[in-house]
């Protein structure tokens, strides 16, 4: 006889009480971070745990996530149920995640997007579709948005085209009526930064968007620096830069590679290092214009290989030491279209960072403009333009200002505590449970 564990989903299966049902890329058994998933399911990990220790109710919570090679396809993780009944990149994702929601008791239904969660982006066609089935079932849907882009030429090299082709501009036109939808389709949407409601409150009504800042996980610091630096075979002499997560246009992972390569052509400063802290993303690996992408990268750190190191993907285990071993986390983005999981990464490691223009509209988030106000440091410090010197300078004001890194050290200790898993935990409880 098969045990909970072994069973195939089916909507009889899952025919317990459940408080809640989140809909989502969700990691390994018993991991945060792992292989296989896209950018949410940490988020959505680290939100059901926080959400189930928020409140005097621990609810019970069913999570519909996709199907891992390897995994369980049913198991349970505490108070949680998780099943995965869905494919990537398959057009009926949606419709196997409809089949085991409409028997349910459950009224709440927690979906976390992003726009390649399913794969294929293309799929998203049938999201409002999906949600509008939902409220005709007098299902409550509660829309996490992780991603809010309007205009695409703003990732027109993330698509491998110009920012005036037809395509780039119906893309927009789509991404307006989308997202109008979306927010009026549901009864609620949050968003992680006061810029990205503002985006969205153009297009729908701003009573129905809510912003819970992206939550930033507090662990011990278990390795210094020095240790850091030796367990990863570098110099304690090193200046040492950092950019972590897949490798994508719109992160700026080309322009970093291109700015130290250029640098290194100038400078011979053999103890300056960029790691590149992470591989290929998935979901484009087999397209040609990011497999060009990824040779022009590679390219560089094969003209300079002591000194541009790309690690590939990086196991849950060696994020600290990675961060840790780091003078500054650099987030070169072109485009500020969501909050950022390598900066929540930085603040738990007590990292000074530097962040582009386009992405540093989420200082003006609450909790953040009031802990740089709180130290007297001003965005501009750690803000750099992409275009002209002005990156080089900011590294180089961090490099000499002891002053200038113990206020950025200090930020990053005040937004562990302002967006700490605990505070968006209750947040969410709120939200979902006692609301």
């Amino acid at each position: 006889m098969k045990n909970q564990s072994e069973t195939s989903p089916s909507p009889a299966k899952a025919d317990n009480f459940f408080d809640l049902v989140f809909v989502s890329s969700y990691p390994p058994q018993g991991q945060i971070h792992g292989k296989g998933t896209v950018g949410v399911a940490s988020y959505a990990k680290n939100t059901i745990l926080s959400l189930s220790k928020a409140g005097p109710k621990k609810p019970k919570i069913l999570v519909l996530a996709e199907k891992i090679p390897g995994e369980k396809e049913q198991y349970q993780e505490g108070n949680v149920t998780v099943i995965r009944c869905w494919q990537r990149n398959s057009f009926t994702a949606l419709f196997e995640i409809f089949k085991i929601v409409k028997p349910l008791s459950a009224q709440k239904i927690v979906i976390e997007f992003e726009m390649a969660m399913l794969g294929n982006p293309a799929s998203n066609i049938f999201f409002p579709v999906f949600l509008g089935i939902l409220k005709l079932l007098g299902k409550k849907t509660f829309v996490v948005v992780h991603q809010v882009v309007l205009d695409f030429s703003q990732l027109s090299g993330h698509m491998g085209q110009s920012k005036e082709s037809l395509k780039t501009k119906t893309l927009s036109l789509l991404a307006k009526i989308f997202f109008s939808l979306v927010v009026g389709l549901s009864d609620k949407v949050v968003v992680f930064e006061q810029f990205l409601k503002e985006r969205l409150s153009e297009l729908a009504s701003a009573e129905k968007i809510l912003v819970i800042p992206h939550g930033v996980e507090a662990y011990p610091i278990t390795i210094s620096q020095d240790q850091a630096r030796e367990k990863l075979k570098l110099s304690k002499d090193n200046f040492i830069l950092i950019i972590f997560g897949f490798l994508a246009w719109y992160k700026g992972t080309d322009w970093l590679a291109k700015q130290t390569a250029d640098y290194l052509a100038r400078i011979k400063d053999q103890n300056l290092k960029l790691i590149i802290a992470g591989g290929a993303n998935p979901n484009h690996k087999d397209k040609p214009f990011y497999q060009k992408y990824i040779n022009e990268i590679e390219s560089l750190s094969k003209k300079y290989p002591k000194n541009i190191i790309i690690t590939g993907f990086v196991d849950e285990a060696e994020i600290q030491s990675l961060y840790q071993a780091a003078n500054i986390v650099v987030l070169p983005y072109r485009a500020g279209m969501s909050s950022s999981g390598p900066l929540a990464i930085a603040f738990t490691n007590h990292r000074p960072v530097l962040v582009s223009e386009p992405l540093s509209e989420l200082f003006e988030t609450k909790d953040i403009k009031d802990n740089l106000g709180q130290l007297g440091l001003h965005r501009d410090q750690i803000t750099f333009s992409l275009s002209g010197k002005d990156f080089w300078q900011k590294v180089d004001g961090l490099r000499k200002d002891e002053k200038l890194r113990e206020k950025a050290v200090l930020l990053a200790k005040l937004t562990v505590e302002s967006r700490s898993w605990q505070k968006v935990g209750q947040a969410y409880y709120q939200l979902l449970i006692k609301e």
